[in-house]
């Protein structure tokens, strides 16, 4: 009989580190990509674009005589996803803006625009971040920042009204 001896199976400790540290690694990677940016700044980031493209529109006053416009036009709700509004015929104030969303309902009185927002599950969702404006009289009764909610999910919920201009409210 040969002189057999059976190899081991058990891998070699240097091979059980690599992939308990590429193990690891890949679990603080993915969480680093849920985690940044954090919401601070991606809150700024959102704000200054946001400046920018009221800006380049021609200011908040005519950002609320269109939005105003758009509503005469409309007789019920309405709804348009980014990739439809922008072959719509919406005035260019609102086009400027770029929203994700806009949304309209003659009960509320006001236009609504997600200009920056998405949920994602498994990666970094982009927090909400939107305009509405009032159009008509209908809104001095309704209470900013409700009405319209896509579930209370981070980029489709807000909980932060604040007043930038005279009947103009940012929702984040």
């Amino acid at each position: 009989m040969d002189n057999f001896t059976p190899k081991s199976y058990l891998p070699r400790p240097g091979f059980v580190l690599v992939l308990l540290v590429i193990f690891v690694g890949s679990i603080l990677f993915s969480w680093f990509i849920d985690w940044w940016p954090p919401i601070s700044l991606e809150r700024r980031s959102q704000r200054e674009q946001l400046a920018k493209r009221v800006q380049a529109a021609g200011g908040w006053d005519a950002v609320r005589r269109d939005c105003v416009n758009f509503a005469e036009q409309q007789t019920n709700n309405i709804y348009l996803p980014y990739s439809r509004s922008r072959d719509s015929d919406l005035p260019p104030v609102i086009l400027a803006l770029r929203p994700l969303t806009i949304q309209y309902a003659p009960q509320y009185g006001c236009v609504r625009m997600r200009i920056f927002g998405a949920h994602s599950v498994g990666t970094h969702s982009r927090p909400y971040f939107g305009l509405e404006v009032d159009t008509s009289t209908n809104s001095a009764s309704y209470k900013h920042g409700t009405g319209y909610d896509n579930g209370n999910v981070m980029g489709n919920h807000h909980s932060i009204v604040e007043q930038a201009a005279e009947g103009i409210y940012i929702l984040y």
